[in-house]
């Protein structure tokens, strides 16, 4: 299973939200072995200026609740923007 994360923020706001991602990708590495995590982006900003990134974090539901409530602690500590939108996607068998 997979755990995929969306948000929006302002373009400006890039190089501090690149930063402070990479660094909470790194602790969840640290504490969650063998978690794979990847970050997309879309191509342009919406209208309003802003850049929708997605967070993938492949095996994480297996990783259950634990995973999740530090993910979010971790996005609140790194000040990640906010508000966070997670879906679970299972492969079709």
């Amino acid at each position: 299973m997979n755990l995929y994360v969306y948000f929006k923020f302002v373009v400006s706001e890039y190089p501090l939200v690149l930063s402070n991602l990479r660094k909470m990708h790194a602790q969840l590495s640290r504490e969650f072995p063998g978690l794979v995590c990847e970050l997309l982006k879309r191509p342009l900003p919406d209208q309003d200026g802003k850049e929708t990134w997605m967070e993938v974090y492949r095996g994480a539901a297996a990783q259950g609740s634990e995973f999740n409530e530090r993910l979010s602690e971790l996005a609140l500590k790194n000040e990640l923007p906010q508000p966070r939108r997670n879906e679970v996607f299972i492969p079709i068998e």
